[in-house]
């Protein structure tokens, strides 16, 4: 071989190595990355609701690519640069080690980095459960209207964004963060043993598993989906599933979601429309309303101006005469918290803040139903979507990992009266069927999806619930191949 293209080959051989260790530092900057943004994530949330992020937060997506592309690359730029500005004329010779193979430390920094990014979203677990054919669909029952009402009642769902029972301990964190809360719900019914379940832990997840009575499981189960498009791009979301919000659809009610949030954000839009929401409002129609730019965060619209549309949509769906169905899902407290000029409260932290105006705004939906006599007639449900998310790079991280026994809000108004729950724990794939039973609308059983309702007399036999803590988690996180291919089939 001539000496130009002995050259030529060895410029080959370096910029291959140089190829492989740019590609090995952006993927480890992006384990970091996520790792410290989102702690630890389930493999189907990476696929449900990454991809979603541009439809969410447009800031995160700016901050991925600078530090997780821009930084690295420019480190090793110059580490390049300054290697090869110091090498000797008579260019210096690899190891004997890597002497025959010169691109095999690029090659190893790879497949670790690979590794590392692979566990981080939980990819192991995912193809070890895909391997299985373990599967909970012997115990899922297709949820119902059981029984009709010769007077329907209303149903409000109020769900709080990472709302937890943690929140509320003053030794914790300087003073009860939910005391507005507490004030607004007085004389409810509050549940302090609801869990968030296997497998959950975001809001797609939360909406889902309380919704339909089963935790998301993407559609990479599901053969006969377009694997290359899904969340916010599906054409459908779990179109072969009941939920909540069918079952009323049919028993006649109008449903009404209003959040926050962009509706297309990890195919929350496609979902609602798909599952017996007649009308979904998010931050594109506040925007398109001309709503103030003070008002909306980089997630989307502020709870206090979420809490007056609210309250708009309250009053119209009165007025209609129809039983109604209303959701609304709050925002301020998500990462990294949204603070806002309507509302301050002194605190140094901007997460306490969001906390604590978050749940004035929704004490002043509960007033607005208290003080127009709705809670006559209307069920009410104030649920966290999942426990506050742990991060690196979140609020309350020390706090929250110290507690042993974190718990969802649920706090329940009938217009019955008190409700008496029947266990001490429960997860959130029952609150569908306690749902059903608040609205007169439950089965003599008390089951939907794979719940037991919390309310009356409710044997858990031949349910998931009589299986040991291990054996249910493991058996949630199976893929249920058969059920969910037939939940994700149009």
């Amino acid at each position: 071989m001539g000496t130009s293209e002995h050259k030529r080959g060895s410029q080959w051989v370096r910029a291959t190595r140089w190829a492989l260790f740019g590609a090995a530092s952006v993927l480890l900057a992006l384990a970091g990355w996520i790792r410290y943004r989102f702690g630890e994530i389930t493999f189907d949330q990476t696929l449900l609701n990454l991809r979603g992020e541009r439809a969410g937060n447009s800031t995160l997506f700016s901050e991925a690519v600078l530090v997780c592309v821009v930084a690295p690359l420019s480190v090793l730029a110059v580490m390049a640069a300054l290697v090869s500005w110091r090498r000797p004329a008579a260019q210096s010779q690899p190891s004997r080690r890597f002497r025959r193979h010169p691109v095999l430390p690029g090659a190893l920094s790879l497949g670790v980095a690979l590794a590392i990014l692979f566990t981080v979203t939980g990819l192991p677990q995912y193809a070890s459960a895909l391997l299985g054919d373990a599967s909970f669909s012997s115990y899922y029952v297709v949820p119902q209207a059981q029984r009709t009402q010769p007077h329907p009642r209303n149903l409000v769902t109020i769900y709080l964004e990472s709302g937890e029972n943690t929140y509320a301990d003053a030794h914790l964190f300087g003073k009860n963060l939910l005391a507005d809360l507490d004030q607004a719900t007085v004389g409810w019914s509050a549940y302090q043993g609801l869990q968030q379940f296997p497998g959950g832990g975001w809001t797609m997840a939360g909406l889902i598993g309380t919704q339909c009575g089963v935790p998301v499981k993407s559609e990479l189960l599901t053969p006969e989906v377009n694997h290359n498009v899904f969340g916010e791009e599906v054409e459908h979301y779990l179109p072969g599933a009941r939920c909540l919000g069918d079952v009323l659809h049919d028993s006649g009610y109008t449903s009404v979601f209003v959040g926050g949030a962009n509706t297309a954000f990890a195919g929350k839009g496609t979902f609602l429309h798909d599952h017996g929401y007649d009308f979904v409002y998010g931050l594109e129609h506040w925007e398109a309303a001309d709503e103030p730019r003070e008002n909306i965060s980089v997630w989307g619209l502020s709870d206090h101006q979420l809490a007056g549309y609210t309250i708009d949509q309250l009053r119209r769906l009165r007025e209609a005469g129809r039983p109604f169905n209303l959701t609304m899902l709050t925002l301020d407290t998500h990462e990294p918290g949204g603070v806002y000029p309507t509302c301050t409260t002194g605190d140094e932290l901007a997460m306490a803040t969001a906390i604590q105006c978050s749940m004035r705004a929704v004490g002043r939906v509960i007033d607005y139903l208290r003080d127009n006599h709705f809670l006559d007639d209307t069920v009410v449900v104030v649920t966290g979507d999942h426990l506050k998310a742990t991060a690196e790079g979140g609020f309350f991280k020390a706090e929250l990992d110290a507690q042993q026994d974190r718990t969802v809000i649920l706090r329940v108004w009938s217009p019955d009266g008190t409700v008496s729950f029947n266990r001490e724990r429960a997860d959130q794939l029952s609150l569908l069927p306690t749902t059903l039973d608040l609205l007169g609308l439950g089965s003599p059983d008390g089951r939907a999806g794979l719940g037991v309702s919390l309310i009356g007399d409710r044997p858990l036999d031949d349910t998931m619930l009589q299986l040991s803590a291990s054996d249910y988690a493991n058996l949630l996180n199976a893929p249920s191949k058969d059920l969910y291919q037939q939940l994700w089939k149009k």
